[in-house]
């Protein structure tokens, strides 16, 4: 009986190690992702627990947030003053809005 109690506190411990280095770097990665409005496909390096945790770590402290232009659509920064794609100009108004949604994003 001693030893059935043993093997699944192991198991659970195992599963505990697994879930910590593995799942917990993956949704830390998408739900950065989705705050600072880059592709979620970054979390495809999740894979393997360590790059997953690298992956994590590039989208909370290596990316600038991102805005669609609302001319083209395509991504840019969230302080850009011109759309470096169509030469669109955003007022200093819109880049204000652009940054107060994305520290709401953000808690």
């Amino acid at each position: 009986m001693e030893n059935i109690f043993e093997g699944v506190i192991g198991i659970i411990v195992v599963t505990l190690i697994i879930f910590f280095f593995w799942f917990i770097p993956i949704w830390f990665g998408l739900k950065w992702a989705k705050i600072k409005g880059v592709s979620k496909l970054w979390m495809l390096f999740g894979f393997h627990p360590m790059t997953g945790w690298i992956a994590y770590l590039i989208l909370r402290y290596g990316i600038d947030p991102r805005k669609q232009c609302d001319k083209c659509k395509e991504s840019i920064k969230i302080e850009a003053q011109i759309c470096r794609y169509c030469g669109n100009q955003m007022s200093q108004e819109e880049i204000n809005i652009s940054i107060k949604e994305f520290e709401e994003r953000k808690k």
